[in-house]
C-alpha cells in the first residue's frame, strides 16, 4: 500500500530555525512526518500516526570526512537525519516521557551554530554586493531594471538576515 504524501510549501528565514523546528514538530503530532527538506520553503511529508517528534536543524560546512563524522555522532546519539538543503541538516528523535531530547547541549554550542551560519553569509555578501554593482553599469533596459531590482531585494534580505543572527547571538550571549 503506497503511503499518502503531501508537498508543502512555508517559506521561513534562516533565523527562524526554532519557529520551523516547531512547526515540523507540529505537523508531526497532526501525523505529517517529514520526509524530506526540498526546495528552499517546500517540504515533503508522508502521512503517518501521530507522534511526538523533535526536530532539529543544523547549519553545518567542513570536510567531507568531517561531515561524516558529525552525522554519525547525531546518528550515535538517536537522531534522526532526514536530509540537508544546502548546508542545513534536519534531524528528528523522538521525544520520551513528554521530554523534548536536545541536540545541542549548551549555549555555546548555538552560539558556534549561528556563527557558522554568519561567516558563510559574511563570505558571499562581497559576491552580492560585486553583482549588484555589475547590473547597474550596463546600459539600463526595462528588463535589466526588473533584475537589478530583484536583486537589490535580494541583497537588502540577506544584510536583514545577517543583522538578525547577529542579535540572535548576542541574546544567547546573554543568557
Amino acid at each position: 500500500m503506497e503511503k499518502e504524501r503531501m508537498r508543502k510549501f512555508k517559506w521561513l528565514w534562516a533565523w527562524e530555525d526554532e519557529k520551523e523546528e516547531k512547526w515540523l514538530a507540529d505537523m508531526s503530532r497532526a501525523g505529517w512526518h517529514l520526509e524530506a527538506p526540498g526546495f528552499p520553503g517546500f517540504y515533503h511529508f508522508v502521512k503517518g500516526e501521530p507522534r511526538d517528534y523533535a526536530y532539529c536543524l543544523d547549519f553545518r560546512t567542513g570536510s567531507l570526512e568531517s561531515l561524516r563524522e558529525y552525522r554519525q555522532i547525531c546518528r550515535d546519539a538517536g537522531w534522526e537525519e532526514l536530509g540537508r538543503l544546502g548546508s542545513w541538516y534536519y534531524f528528528r528523535k523522538e521525544c520520551r516521557d513528554g521530554a523534548k531530547p536536545e541536540f545541542f547541549s549548551d549555549r555555546d554550542s548555538r552560539i558556534q551554530k549561528y556563527g557558522r551560519l554568519l561567516v558563510f553569509m559574511i563570505i558571499f555578501l562581497p559576491i552580492l554586493l560585486n553583482g549588484l554593482r555589475l547590473l547597474f553599469r550596463r546600459e539600463a533596459s526595462w528588463a535589466l531594471s526588473v533584475i537589478a531590482f530583484i536583486y537589490f531585494l535580494v541583497l537588502v534580505a540577506w544584510i536583514i538576515a545577517m543583522i538578525r543572527l547577529l542579535l540572535r547571538i548576542q541574546r544567547l550571549k546573554k543568557g
